[in-house]
């Protein structure tokens, strides 16, 4: 009995975990400004746009990614928090203005600023009298004055289950990459305790050795000692190879004898 109820536990488990995979998104989540995907500085925010705290931080943030340009890569993730009442509705609206506008990056940061600029008129105790179509329809009209999207429009992307699900989607993301909490900011896929303490200055005093790190240095040797080969084995790179040594590209000089272990000698 004993053996059954703990096969029937692992069972159970097993099938939790199964069913709680996330879905792969139909492309990589979130919105990205300035630079390449792949650029050398990737820097991820993950979001609540009815948090005071990721409101609290946005300013240096469009700080920093005018600072750098395409330097860097800036990309942001909604994440709503559940003691945020309507803040999964208003996440779902940058989904809901991304998809309305064809990805418009000005659309969906201009959305994001202003709904911090105004994020009191969504809070817990601003709503707590509202019914949540009242509350859709403010933010509805909300978006509709300031000349983002129709309110039509923004209404029926709130009742869309596509972009309802890719909302969901966009929440089990940010838990699979181990966000808890907002605002949370990765510096190339790593956590750092940036938040709205830090300034400008405190940002590039992390970006900066990043993308100096990554500058090219030119390591040429002018004139390689006697017995010694010039090996260029990527642009302005070049080593001395010594006896028994050969030039690999985009490695070095290198040295391959398997019948005396790897030595030159």
């Amino acid at each position: 009995m004993q053996i059954t109820s703990i096969f029937i536990l692992i069972a159970v488990t097993f099938a939790s975990f199964t069913l709680a995979q996330v879905p792969i998104p139909s492309r990589p989540d979130g919105w990205g400004v300035g630079g390449p995907a792949d650029a050398h500085a990737v820097i991820e925010m993950f979001l609540d746009p009815l948090c005071p705290d990721c409101k609290a931080t946005w300013s240096t943030i469009l700080e920093v990614v005018q600072a750098y340009g395409t330097k860097i890569h800036f990309r942001i993730h909604t994440f709503p928090l559940p003691y945020h009442t309507n803040s999964f509705v208003v996440s779902q609206g940058v989904h809901v203005v991304a998809n309305a506008t064809t990805r418009n990056l000005d659309a969906i940061f201009q959305y994001v600023t202003q709904v911090f600029q105004y994020q009191q008129l969504w809070s817990n105790d601003a709503t707590k009298s509202m019914t949540m179509t009242q509350v859709i329809d403010s933010l509805a009209s909300f978006v509709d004055k300031i000349g983002i999207v129709t309110k039509d429009k923004f209404l029926a992307g709130i009742a869309s289950d596509d972009l309802n699900e890719e909302t969901r989607i966009s929440w089990k993301y940010a838990c699979s990459r181990g966000i808890v909490g907002t605002p949370t900011f990765l510096i190339n896929g790593v956590a750092t305790s940036a938040d709205a303490s830090w300034s400008l200055a405190d940002w590039k005093s992390v970006i900066d050795p990043i993308l100096s790190s990554n500058e090219e240095i030119s390591s040429e040797v002018k004139t390689c000692p006697s017995g010694q080969v010039e090996c260029t084995y990527a642009p302005h790179k070049t080593q001395c190879c010594l006896k028994g040594e050969r030039c690999i590209t985009n490695v070095g000089c290198r040295c391959f004898n398997l019948k005396n272990g790897n030595k030159c000698f």
